[in-house]
């Protein structure tokens, strides 16, 4: 089989940019090694404002179109995230996100990217990628330009020589039951070491997880996970778990005809463990980049210039502060000195992908 662009992973990076570079004759094919699109979920299900996401990445163009959201899709908007220190100090911020329903928003995608004139075939995996031939479960496919999209243990990132994330979390989630408010809620210290507990409140119930540094316990993720929610006291369900990229943005990102997008990459936010808003910035520019492509006007490089015009700076920034702040969560009270130095302002600038102290 021969096509135009194969995109491996269906998420929304990889439906982004299906959807941006898909129609004008442009044969894309997007696979993915689930059976359904959306699930299981293995995310916090958070996405932030169209301002929020300006605040962070002041160099964004027209993010509304991009992060336009169907007001048929379950979606529940919050003002606030309580960030709360190991003693149980709690800092009030003022930040607009909404609550998603995964399993359908990833629908929501992957169907705008087949109006545009995408293909998608579930249950269909990549195996290999050799002398220009994408070996998959659907049989081999020569593609002039394979996107991976798949993720932070990335199979399109090995098999086309590029380094995947080195730095990965275990990221424990479920759908739980009962009234937990309107405000976001992200518990710091040995509930979640280095990295936090969340509950996310939905339309009917919430998204609570935790995701952590493997390292810095001994515990077994479901004993961490066990750990919190059995806290809470609540009925839940839809447990699954997933891995963060936390070690930043990928090196190369462009290498020969292969592109990486989304946590394939590495384009998580360090500090606040987001990676919808970043897999979508960068799938819409990949999408635009490969169009043009295809047209003659740009090379594939050049979906590594403008991503990292854009997102980069903050990514980065965020790193670091990652990365200073693993030396207070060693110990409960020196995390909570911490955050009290810093203050509500402080951490606020911390989960803008922002320097916390200037």
């Amino acid at each position: 089989m021969e096509i135009d662009v194969l995109i491996v992973g269906a998420g929304p990076a990889g439906s982004t940019t299906a959807r941006y570079c898909a129609g004008k004759n442009l044969d894309v094919l997007i696979i993915d090694r689930r059976k359904e699109i959306g699930y299981p979920v293995q995310c916090g299900e958070l996405l932030p404002g169209v301002r929020e996401m300006y605040s962070i990445f002041p160099k964004g163009m027209n993010l509304e179109e991009l992060f336009a959201l169907d007001p048929r899709l379950e979606i529940w908007e919050n003002d606030h995230v309580d960030i709360i220190s190991p003693g149980g100090r709690q800092y009030r911020l003022e930040f607009k996100s909404f609550s998603l329903d995964r399993r359908s928003f990833d629908k929501h995608l992957a169907k705008l990217a087949v109006e545009a004139g995408a293909r998608v075939e579930t249950g269909a995996s990549l195996l290999s990628i050799r002398d220009g031939i994408a070996r998959t479960t659907m049989g081999d496919m020569k593609a002039k330009v394979i996107v991976g999209a798949d993720g932070p243990t990335s199979r399109t990132a090995r098999e086309a020589g590029m380094a995947a994330p080195s730095a990965l979390y275990p990221a424990i989630t479920c759908k739980a039951q009962g009234d937990f408010g309107r405000d976001v809620k992200m518990y710091f210290g040995s509930v979640a070491p280095c990295g936090y507990a969340w509950i996310i409140p939905k339309r009917s119930g919430a998204n609570i997880g935790v995701g952590f540094r493997a390292e810095s316990t001994d515990k077994r993720p479901s004993d961490v996970f066990s750990g919190f929610i059995s806290k809470l006291g609540c009925k839940y369900s839809d447990v699954s778990m997933g891995l963060v990229p936390v070690s930043g943005p990928a090196r190369y990102t462009v290498k020969g005809n292969v592109l990486l997008v989304g946590d394939a990459a590495g384009l998580v936010m360090a500090t606040n463990g987001g990676g919808i808003p970043t897999a979508m910035i960068a799938g819409r520019i990949a999408g635009e980049v490969i169009r043009a492509h295809f047209k003659g006007d740009a090379k594939l490089e050049e979906y590594d210039v403008r991503w990292r015009g854009v997102m980069e700076g903050p990514l980065k920034t965020s790193l670091r502060t990652r990365k200073l702040a693993n030396i207070a969560f060693a110990w409960d009270p020196l995390l909570g000195l911490a955050m009290y130095v810093l203050g509500r302002r402080g951490l606020d600038r911390a989960i803008r992908c922002k320097r916390a102290l200037i």
